[in-house]
């Protein structure tokens, strides 16, 4: 996936800045996305030279001028094909995956440590899914499909995380570390 995607998805429905952009990252995309604001600006900065989206600048007195962006036909385009185009299944290449293969040499204080972290981490993302879930699906059957669909990969973000949480768990109590 890629941000382009991501930004035009963003501004398929509403014009927005690039602060506006990052609001709704952090408010209701953070399950599916992360990006930096010098990345999202980047970004649009390019997406603008190549005619996916327009800007319109509005003076802002005592305040710097604030750029609109709104996607173009070329960038309506441009996110259909990426929609139609299958994409691959995730590749899976996590660097914990390859400590369990020197389990032996991987100190026991280390692991614990990196377990005990990874769990605290999962459980913070755990919240916020909630919170976003509570925010914007807190009664999703009553939303049209279209605007239900995101509350469905919130789900499997929240499944997946309680599945690592779990694996973490059964890894502590079977090999006598404690997270």
């Amino acid at each position: 996936m890629s941000l382009r995607a991501v930004l035009l998805i963003t501004l398929k429905d509403e014009p927005a800045t690039g602060y506006d952009v990052l609001k709704r990252f952090q408010k209701g995309l953070a399950h599916v996305w992360n990006a930096s604001h010098q990345q999202i600006y980047r970004e649009l900065e390019r997406m603008y030279q190549l005619g996916l989206v327009e800007r319109e600048t509005v003076p802002q007195d005592g305040r710097p001028n604030r750029k609109v962006y709104r996607i173009t036909s070329e960038g309506e385009t441009e996110l259909q094909q990426w929609l139609e185009t299958p994409l691959d299944p995730p590749v899976v290449r996590l660097p914990l995956y390859a400590k369990f293969f020197a389990w032996e040499s991987w100190p026991a204080e280390a692991r614990t440590r990196e377990l005990s972290g990874l769990r605290q981490q999962l459980e913070e993302r755990l919240t916020t899914y909630r919170a976003i879930e509570q925010y914007w699906f807190s009664d999703p059957w009553s939303m049209p499909a279209e605007k239900r669909a995101p509350w469905h990969t919130l789900r499997l973000g929240q499944r997946l995380t309680e599945t690592w949480i779990e694996w973490i768990d059964e890894i502590t109590e079977q090999e006598g570390s404690t997270p």
